[in-house]
This record gives C-alpha cells, structure tokens and sequence, in this order.
C-alpha cells in the first residue's frame, strides 16, 4: 500500500471521527476548537484529493463516492423548498426549476453510483498482453491511458510512470465501471522469480 492508498483509505474513517466528535462537543465550549480541527483536517483532504486522485484508486472511489451523496444531497436539498406561489406561470417556472435540480442531482448519483456498484459488485474485466501504448488524455483533469492487448483502460501515476518506461507484458483486473486498473501483475517477473528461486 502507497502512501496516497493510506491517505485515502482514512478519509471515511475520518469523515466518522469528525461527525462524532462534532456532535459530542457541539453544545459545550470546546466546540469551536474541534470545528477548527476538523475544518483544517477536511481543507487538507481536499487539496490533497485535488491535486493526487490520480495517485489510487481508493481516491479515485473516494471521489466517485463524495459525487454519489453530492447528487443525493442536492436531490434532497429540493425536498425542504416551498412549493411555489403566485400566477401559473410562477409556479411553472418554480415547479421548472425544481424538476431540473433533481433530475441533474439523479443523474450525478446515477452515474457515479453504477461506476462504483459495477466495479464492486462484478466481477473485474481480466486484460493480458503487452502494452502498446502509454499516454495521457486533453484536458484539465487529465486521464493516464493504458492500451493492453487492443484495450485502453484507465490507470493511477504510479502505474503509469511504470509501464511508461519499460512497457511489459501484463495481467491487469479492470473495475468495468470506472475502467480503472485494481491490480497489476508482470507474469514475466514471476516467472524470473522462479526460476531464480
């Protein structure tokens, strides 16, 4: 495990952490001093997951996850509106906005939420062969792309600085969500080792 597998693997159990210990100090006086904490621990978390979720694909769950209950927030967040007054026109416009919110919330939810369900609920795409090609997608938030035996699967920094440089015959196991790369084996080494041992 990496160090950015670790860091990643805490955020849950630290979003837990932070939840009780904000619930048992709210009405006393050392409340403000744990929402300072918290709030430094949660700002760290978020320029880390900013800068390196590209770094483990336990961030990159994390992050599909934090989307998932972004989506329903904002899908619940229409439960608590007034329904719309005034002419019809008002409340068609109101009633509008309403229905596309939710909708736009659904689909974030939807999405995100059948990536992580079909990554950790099937089984995972087995890929062998060599690699052919090592690159990186356009944009901002740019993907590292893989292309094994004919298939382009999507991988973490670590792998990709790897297989950039010496290009191996691989095993990869692929989430067929996301099409991200769980793990990783050269069978070549393996069998070196072997045969060294």
């Amino acid at each position: 495990m990496t160090a950015a597998d670790f860091i990643a693997a805490c955020f849950w159990p630290f979003v837990v952490l932070a939840t009780l210990a904000l619930l048992k100090a709210r009405k006393t006086a050392a409340f403000p001093f744990v929402l300072k904490i918290v709030t430094a621990f949660g700002l760290a978390y978020f320029v880390l997951v900013l800068f390196f979720d590209k770094s483990s694909v336990i961030a990159v769950n994390d992050m599909h996850a934090i989307l998932v209950l972004f989506g329903l927030a904002v899908v619940g967040s229409q439960l608590r509106v007034p329904a719309p007054r005034g002419s019809w026109r008002d409340k068609a416009k109101g009633f509008g906005a309403m229905i596309a919110i939710v909708l736009f919330g659904s689909l974030i939810a939807w999405f995100f939420g059948r990536m992580l369900v079909l990554d950790f609920m099937t089984s995972r795409l087995v890929i062998e062969g060599r690699v052919q090609r090592v690159e990186r997608s356009s944009g901002r938030r740019a993907d590292y792309l893989v292309t094994v035996a004919g298939r382009t699967v999507k991988v973490t920094t670590p792998i990709y600085e790897r297989l950039q440089k010496f290009r191996p015959a691989v095993r990869v196991e692929v989430g067929r969500g996301s099409n991200y790369v769980y793990s990783r084996t050269e069978p070549q080494l393996q069998r070196r080792g072997c045969a060294l041992a």
